[in-house]
């Protein structure tokens, strides 16, 4: 089974999103460091999901980029 070339970079940004959002809120779990602002989950703030945004388009794009270099 394949998944279209368009559909690959948008599941490849999700799936970083994700990995992103799941080591953060580990992370803010396990140091008890939750900021006051939280607002999603009671653990994640808007910042937390702009950053998450901004790391997984960043790594998208370097992806893409290294792949049709090969």
């Amino acid at each position: 089974m394949s998944i279209s070339p368009k559909l690959q970079p948008i599941l490849y940004g999700f799936g970083v999103f994700a990995v992103f959002t799941i080591l953060s809120v580990a992370l803010k779990i396990i140091t008890h460091r939750v900021s006051p602002d939280a607002r999603y989950l009671g653990i994640l703030s808007n910042k937390d999901l702009l950053l998450g945004l901004v790391v997984a388009l960043v790594l998208t794009f370097t992806h893409e980029r290294k792949k049709k270099l090969k």
